[in-house]
């Protein structure tokens, strides 16, 4: 029988290099086109997060067969990693990571499972797991469609004024169909907006745009840039210009953009709800790098 025992605070340490080569792999090897930088970054992370978060080991008759860091974001317990010596064995560790989001009073427990990780993928194979988000990337090693008729041109103050109303709400109302509350939606939302751009148009490491054809605006993009793998936090084409196949051409205008100031890799988030994004990003050459889903803690009975 499985069971999870604490790594005690003092021998967390001794974690890091292992934490750190596992998300240099499953993430930052994704997000940097330097090896060494990606490992580097990772070590950051881990170094930063770690004191702060608990590492169980899971053991049977006192044999460690894997591990779980676990974390939470929110109402969400949301573990930052968990392997498994047999990936097979997933249904008998989920009962016990259930357990431990019951005594932290989370609603949801959600798993973030990669192409090249077993435990991840076996994890949220099994019944009861929802579907909530995915990432997607493209390598700009290969040619891209002319985005013609659109082009991006750079928001001005007023554009970016009322993009930013607009995309609080709007952020809020895909955390809440992807299964959160109104409320806690909302919250997130207005957090994550400060967080990214604090300094309104100016900030650091964003660009915005506003796409437009023949000088008539379109639709908008905004892209992480403090990366070597940009990053489309928001993308939209106004209602009263869909169907013209400007969304496949804003998304190309952005990797094109993103391609010439020198990034390699152009990366987003496609909600679950959203199959018509997902089937436009499929049908450009996105790949999948992670999938999130979740499912209810419950009761226990």
């Amino acid at each position: 029988m499985l069971e999870l025992r604490e790594v005690p605070a003092d021998q967390l340490s001794d974690w890091s290099e292992r934490l750190s080569a596992r998300r240099t792999a499953l993430r930052f090897a994704l997000e940097y086109d330097d090896p060494a930088v990606a490992a580097e970054r990772a070590a950051e992370a881990v170094d930063r997060v770690l004191p702060e978060s608990t590492v169980y080991t899971v053991e049977e008759d006192d044999v460690v067969v894997g591990f779980v860091w676990w974390g939470s974001e929110g109402p969400e317990a949301v573990p930052y990693d968990l392997q498994l010596d047999d990936p097979a064995r997933v249904d008998e560790l989920l009962p016990l990571l259930l357990e431990r989001a019951r005594a932290d009073d989370r609603a949801l427990f959600g798993v973030s499972a990669r192409p090249d990780d077993p435990t991840g993928l076996a994890m949220i194979a099994l019944p009861g797991f929802t579907a909530r988000a995915t990432n997607m990337r493209l390598v700009l090693d290969g040619p891209v469609a002319d985005p013609a008729p659109v082009e991006l041109h750079v928001m001005t103050q007023e554009e970016f004024d009322t993009f930013r109303d607009l995309m609080v709400v709007d952020y809020a109302g895909e955390l809440a169909q992807a299964g959160m509350t109104q409320e806690a939606a909302r919250k997130q939302s207005e957090v994550q907006t400060a967080q990214l751009i604090p300094d309104g148009l100016a900030s650091e490491g964003q660009s915005f745009f506003t796409a437009r054809v023949e000088g008539e605006p379109v639709g908008r993009l905004w892209l992480s840039t403090e990366r070597p793998m940009s990053f489309v936090y928001d993308v939209e084409v106004r209602a009263e210009h869909r169907r013209k196949g400007y969304g496949a051409a804003i998304m190309n205008a952005g990797a094109i953009w993103s391609r010439e100031h020198g990034h390699f890799a152009i990366g987003l988030n496609v909600f679950a709800h959203n199959p018509g994004a997902r089937a436009l990003y499929d049908r450009l050459g996105y790949q999948v790098t992670l999938d999130f889903r979740t499912v209810p803690v419950g009761d226990g009975a």
